[in-house]
């Protein structure tokens, strides 16, 4: 399956409870694609959220998109030999492969490691895709100078603060595709009141946030969105009736001051 053009994010969600109906909702709005990680600690709630849904809608999992991550700390206590941890994610998510599996971070001990053994797992059909979170194109250069191993997919934080243009250019040019989260920067108040965003809205008759999850999509990036609140969620996916125009996306995109929401890493410098 190919990746969805939008993708549900459960970070920040405590319990099953409160998961479950939000799951419902944005599968009963068209999304299909599911993202979670080990340190967001909501594998097992999707896991059960999902079953519940293939359930009571008699879906089948290769209907679904589901994509998890490898944290830090797995890399270093496995010293790359991450399948182990894998197979604990997959059996939480109560499934038998995952769609995409993301390192986390570029940490760089056991990097090479650590990508070596996700080539093995795509190999294996326990990953249908493999990727790379917190990177830029230095990153993703060296490792693939070092191993031979190109990435499907990258996951970055994007948004029209910071657009890595760049990075999001050069990872285009080698056929891996981009996800964006904090697709919206949590609609800083920069992007809020600006009149350029609120022009282009009213134009089309959408909310900014449509306005700058239609920017993603117009400029190929995937944007991994999070909400508790369904009337969002049927808002975000309100923006497949219109397209932005080459001045509208680059008048956006000159929003761009290289703001970063999430603090970089001391063991990531530069990100």
């Amino acid at each position: 399956m190919q990746i969805p053009p939008i993708i549900f994010g459960t970070f920040q969600y405590q319990n099953q409870r409160e998961l479950s109906p939000i799951v419902n909702s944005a599968y009963e709005n068209g999304i299909i694609g599911f993202d979670t990680s080990p340190s967001y600690h909501t594998e097992e709630f999707l896991g059960a959220a999902l079953e519940e849904l293939c359930t009571s809608k008699e879906i089948r999992r290769q209907d679904l998109f589901i994509q998890d991550k490898i944290d830090g700390w797995q890399m270093e206590e496995a010293k790359g030999k991450i399948s182990c941890h894998v197979e604990t994610s997959i059996a939480k998510l109560h499934c038998n492969y995952i769609d995409a599996l993301f390192i986390h971070w570029p940490f760089p001990e056991y990097l090479p490691e650590t990508w070596q053994a996700f080539s093995d797992l795509k190999k294996q059909g326990k990953v249908r895709l493999i990727g790379l979170s917190n990177v830029r194109e230095r990153h993703v250069k060296k490792l693939m100078e070092e191993t031979g191993i190109r990435p499907d997919v990258v996951q970055i934080e994007r948004h029209p603060l910071r657009t890595c243009k760049n990075d999001v250019r050069y990872f285009q040019s080698e056929g891996i595709t981009v996800e964006a989260y904090s697709p919206v920067c949590r609609m800083d108040k920069r992007l809020a009141d600006s009149a350029i965003l609120k022009s282009i809205a009213q134009k089309y008759k959408k909310s900014t946030g449509q306005v700058i999850l239609r920017w993603h999509i117009d400029t190929g990036v995937i944007p991994v969105f999070m909400t508790k609140k369904e009337a969002r969620i049927k808002e975000n996916v309100d923006i497949f009736d219109f397209s932005l125009v080459p001045e509208e996306l680059k008048a956006i995109s000159e929003l761009d001051i290289n703001y970063k929401i999430f603090v970089e890493s001391a063991c990531c410098p530069g990100i």
